[in-house]
């Protein structure tokens, strides 16, 4: 992965995802005749280049084992994109997961992927992964959805000195560690998130507004699906 600077610190940071890389690297592996589209099949060869059993679907196993060993990214980050691909939340990516799936990269609906559009929908499933990662930290009794106390600890993993704030340094922090980006990143959706501007994130003024907001259908439950609409918080990385 290639070195990005961190404008923060003026740092080469070496640690840091090379977003645009890594898609080119995803775009020639499926398009497997060069002729610059990605059609069904050839979307289905590459996921199915992860089953490692040959049994016709792709567990969280299989996915997460060889996209750590592929991309060098850390194993939270995996299991994200692996729920992020399990449309029909079922632990398997398979068929009924891939038809769906097409039609997502497939933007204006053409019946085939460009690079454009490819580009276009991973980075959009690359902003998703910090908060798909976070949903499955706070999912503590892992039913697949956030209660409003569960959500209202979504970034306790941030809280490093336990006293249930979040402070900027612990957001930025705590983001950098995760390998969602860099304090540049964390800086931009931290001001966001911090409502009242007194430098913090609070359990109890912040994030019953944001569960409010992000429950859309007023289920009083949030599923991952809710939560990763948080990526409009986030810049779009630039090549």
């Amino acid at each position: 992965m290639g070195a990005r600077v961190d404008n923060s610190s003026g740092r080469i940071d070496n640690s840091a995802p090379d977003i645009f890389g890594l898609i080119n690297i995803l775009y020639l592996k499926a398009d497997r005749n060069f002729d610059g589209q990605i059609t069904a099949p050839e979307l289905d060869d590459v996921f199915h280049g992860f089953d490692q059993n040959g049994d016709g679907s792709v567990n969280e196993t299989e996915f997460t084992g060889l996209w750590v060993l592929l991309t060098k990214q850390p194993m939270e980050l995996a299991v994200a994109f692996f729920h992020l691909a399990d449309l029909t939340d079922d632990a398997v990516i398979d068929n009924r997961d891939l038809r769906p799936l097409y039609h997502v990269f497939d933007l204006n609906g053409d019946g085939s992927v460009t690079p454009n559009e490819f580009r276009d929908k991973w980075v959009d499933i690359i902003m998703e992964s910090p908060f798909a990662v976070l949903f499955e930290r706070a999912d503590t009794n892992r039913d697949e959805f956030l209660s409003q106390h569960e959500f209202s600890l979504y970034f306790s993993s941030f809280d490093s000195n336990k006293d249930h704030l979040v402070s900027q340094t612990e957001f930025e922090n705590g983001w950098h560690a995760s390998d969602f980006g860099l304090s540049r990143d964390a800086d931009i959706v931290f001001a966001q998130l911090d409502s009242d501007h007194n430098g913090s994130i609070s359990p109890t003024i912040e994030m019953p507004a944001l569960f409010t907001k992000y429950d859309t259908n007023h289920d009083n439950k949030l599923a991952m699906l809710e939560v990763t609409q948080m990526k409009t918080l986030e810049a779009k990385p630039t090549a």
